[in-house]
């Protein structure tokens, strides 16, 4: 399996294409904010012979989800997530606040997302569902449990933890949800955060003065 960052718009959130030799792959996070970081995706997809099947979204924060319409228009896709997600402001409500312009709506799942799902995203490579609540009220995480690696949006990060200060952010149900959810999965796991650089279960556990163990 294999996991292309893209750091896309000006909160620079991590994006990732995931893949393997099938040529099948998923999109998390499509956070694309210009014709240029649509262009730079799609020529990475294109390059690779990639067939995209999945769009997901950890959350439905504005910098996470700019680049859904593109993907949408593009290939079909509608984005998944959990249906909490839903009592967030919308996209051009949050863009505004923030200083954003966004001239389209935002694109409305048509499958939603629960802890516990299994889905099997390509080859024999299942992605594993997890509720990690608290940045936001329905935050997931996606954990593949094969390759050893966890995705985890804006809820874990290196050295740190995701705002609670946003719409429907809850501190303690975030420690909750990053000790019970995440750091109980193997110490070797590693973390691909919603922004900044990527860590390991062990790390966090280790050095995390939020939720040091």
């Amino acid at each position: 399996m294999q996991v292309k960052l893209f750091e896309f718009n000006s909160i620079r959130v991590n994006t990732y294409l995931v893949y393997d030799e099938t040529k099948e792959a998923i999109l998390i996070d499509c956070g694309t904010s210009t014709k240029d970081e649509c262009m730079e995706l799609k020529g990475f997809i294109d390059f690779h012979n990639l067939q995209l099947k999945h769009l997901f979204n950890t959350h439905l924060h504005f910098d996470h989800m700019l680049g859904n319409y593109f993907v949408y228009k593009t290939y079909g896709l509608r984005p998944q997530y959990h249906q909490l997600e839903e009592s967030i402001p919308n996209l051009k409500a949050q863009a505004t606040l923030f200083g954003f312009s966004i001239d389209y709506q935002p694109i409305i799942a048509n499958h939603y997302l629960n802890e516990g799902d299994t889905i099997p995203v390509f080859g024999n490579i299942t992605l594993r569902i997890l509720s990690t609540a608290g940045h936001s009220p329905g935050g997931l995480s996606f954990y593949f449990k094969e390759n050893n690696c966890i995705f985890t949006g804006d809820a874990l990060f290196y050295h740190g933890i995701g705002r609670t200060d946003l719409w429907g952010g809850n501190y303690d149900l975030l420690i909750d949800s990053i000790k019970e959810k995440i750091l109980t999965l193997p110490n070797k796991t590693k973390i691909f955060p919603g922004h900044g650089q990527f860590s390991t279960v062990e790390e966090e556990k280790q050095y995390n003065p939020y939720i040091r163990i």
